[in-house]
C-alpha cells in the first residue's frame, strides 16, 4: 500500500484547490497499488475536507501551532505508516526541514520555484507532482478540486435563493486576502460591484451576496446603494453553508477568492476579476477572467 501525508496547511482556497491532487492520486494509483491518503491542515480548514471520498483521515493543528505542534504531528504519523511519503504543498523548506528532521525518508514539495510564470499555476505543479509520485500523466484541464455538500446541505442552499425562478448570480465582492497577506488592489472596485448589481436586478437576475466575516463591511456598502440589493450573506454563513448557496446558482462572479474555487469544484459557471497578476497563476484552466 502507497501511505501518503499530505500537508496543507491554509489558505482556504488553496486547501480546497489541493483537493483535485488526491482525486487524481485515489483515481490512479501509482502502479495500481491501494493508496491511504491523510491530509494534515489547519483547524478551521477541516470543513472543505469533510465527507471527501479521496481521504482516508483528517488531521488538524490549531491556527495558533508552532513548529513543536506540528513535529509532534508529524512523528505520530510516521509512527503509523513508518514507509510514508509526505506530500508537502507548500513552498517553505522550513516545513521540508522539519519532514526530514522527524525521520522521513521521502519528502515532495509541490511548489518548489519562487519564480511564477504561466505554468506556474497550482493545478500544473500538481500534475508535476503526481507525475513524480508515478501516476501517469494527468491533464490539467481534468484536475479539478472536490467539495462534497450532503443532500441536507443542498436543500438548505436552495432554499436561500427561494423564490426565485430565473437566473441566479452569487457575487463575492471580497477576497484578494488570506492570514498571510492581504492585497486589495487585486479586487475590482466596490462600485463596480455596485453597478453590476443594478444591472442584475434590472434584468432580472436574483443576486446573493457573499463572503467572509472580513468581506461583511464591503458587501453591506454595496447593498447600501442598491434600490434592490438582493440578499446580503457575507459573514453569516459557514463555510459549507456558503458553498451550498453557490451549489445552487447558475453563475458565480468575485475576485480572487474561496468562493470562485467552490465553484470550480461544484461545476457552477465562473467568471472571475484578477490582477494584478499573471492571469496563469490565477484562474483555474476554463475558467472566464477579466
Amino acid at each position: 500500500m502507497s501511505e501518503y501525508l499530505v500537508v496543507k496547511l491554509g489558505a482556504a482556497g488553496d486547501v480546497l484547490l489541493a483537493t483535485a491532487l488526491t482525486r487524481a492520486l485515489r483515481q490512479s494509483p501509482p502502479a495500481s497499488c491501494p493508496t491511504w491518503v491523510t491530509w494534515l491542515t489547519y483547524e478551521p480548514m477541516l470543513p472543505l475536507l469533510e465527507s471527501n471520498p479521496d481521504l482516508d483521515e483528517r488531521l488538524a493543528l490549531k491556527a495558533t501551532a508552532g513548529a513543536r505542534a506540528m513535529a509532534t504531528c508529524l512523528r505520530r504519523w510516521r509512527r503509523a505508516h513508518p514507509t510514508g511519503t509526505v506530500l508537502l504543498l507548500h513552498r517553505s523548506r522550513r516545513m521540508q526541514a522539519l519532514a526530514w528532521l522527524t525521520g522521513f525518508r521521502r519528502v515532495l514539495r509541490c511548489d518548489p520555484t519562487e519564480r511564477p510564470s504561466p505554468a506556474g499555476h497550482r493545478l500544473h505543479r500538481q500534475a508535476a507532482l503526481l507525475e513524480k509520485l508515478g501516476v501517469a500523466a494527468v491533464e490539467v484541464s481534468r484536475l479539478r478540486p472536490r467539495l462534497e455538500l450532503t443532500l441536507k446541505e443542498r436543500a438548505a442552499g436552495e432554499g436561500v435563493w427561494f423564490p426565485s425562478r430565473g437566473e441566479r448570480w452569487a457575487i463575492a465582492p471580497g477576497g484578494a486576502a488570506n492570514a498571510w497577506s492581504s492585497m486589495p488592489q487585486r479586487r475590482w472596485a466596490r462600485e463596480r460591484f455596485a453597478e453590476l448589481g443594478a444591472r442584475a436586478h434590472r434584468a432580472g437576475i436574483a443576486v446573493r451576496w457573499l463572503g467572509g466575516s472580513g468581506d461583511a463591511a464591503l458587501a453591506e456598502w454595496i447593498c447600501g446603494q442598491l434600490a434592490t440589493p438582493g440578499d446580503n450573506y457575507a459573514g453569516r454563513l459557514s463555510l459549507r453553508q456558503s458553498a451550498a448557496v453557490i451549489a445552487a446558482a447558475d453563475r458565480v462572479i468575485g475576485n480572487d477568492s474561496l468562493p470562485l474555487v467552490m465553484a470550480h469544484a461544484l461545476g457552477r459557471r465562473t467568471f472571475g476579476r484578477y490582477g494584478p497578476t499573471a492571469g496563469g497563476l490565477s484562474h483555474a484552466p476554463g475558467e472566464a477572467s477579466a
